[in-house]
């Protein structure tokens, strides 16, 4: 089993990819930006850490396995700063994982790199809008720096699909790479439950090193 250090630990992905971790027997430290975030569980730790500061990243991963990061900028800071807030806290949790020391990184990232269709990004679609255009291109930004300067860890991006929501846990799904995948009725969905089973199946499978997938039903 793994010991995984889980940023953005009380969010709703996060707290989804907490779970199934747990699940499956994994020692899981939940980095929180505040104490109190995530309910006790045997084999789950609680620590403060500053996102937004590699070394505050780096003391908070030291001696895992693996670093997860579902990290968002907190939804009480102005909508217009999230963009920006983005590019920052990935660039210190890039830097302090790299100090912390440890090599495997899974980041969930947007659905606006993928392809809705040939030679159109999701973010480019028509049926996306402009509401979320500023976090979609940053994340788009963190995803090509990734290929470009992440050649030292073992990283590996996670697209989800246009919706991610609550539901059943059903292990039944599909994987992609680059392609935004859709159900049988047009719709890109898939549950939280089962996004963090995809998720913590690559964890142990080693499957995308240094690659984006996607998932979805």
């Amino acid at each position: 089993m793994a010991s995984i250090a889980l940023l953005g630990a009380a969010g709703r992905i996060g707290s989804a990819i907490r779970e199934e971790a747990l699940a499956r027997g994994h020692q899981v430290t939940a980095l929180v930006r505040s104490a109190g975030r995530v309910d006790p569980a045997p084999d789950l730790t609680e620590l403060v850490v500053d996102a937004y500061d590699a070394a505050s990243v780096a003391r908070g991963v030291a001696g895992h396995d693996a670093v997860i990061s579902a990290f968002s900028p907190d939804p009480n800071e102005p909508f217009e700063s999230k963009p920006e807030r983005l590019r920052q806290a990935h660039a210190a949790i890039l830097d302090g994982v790299r100090k912390g020391g440890v090599k495997r990184l899974i980041l969930v990232g947007g659905v606006g790199s993928l392809w809705a269709e040939p030679g159109v990004l999701v973010v480019e679609s028509e049926e996306y809008g402009t509401a979320n255009r500023g976090p979609t291109l940053a994340n788009i930004a963190i995803l090509d720096g990734l290929k470009t300067h992440g050649h030292d860890l073992d990283w590996t991006y996670v697209s989800p699909p246009r919706r991610i929501e609550a539901g059943e846990r059903t292990g039944v799904f599909r994987l992609g790479q680059d392609d935004l995948l859709r159900d049988a009725e047009g719709i890109s969905r898939i549950s939280r439950a089962d996004f963090a089973i995809a998720l913590l199946d690559e964890l142990e499978a080693n499957a995308f090193i240094q690659r984006r997938f996607t998932v979805a039903y």
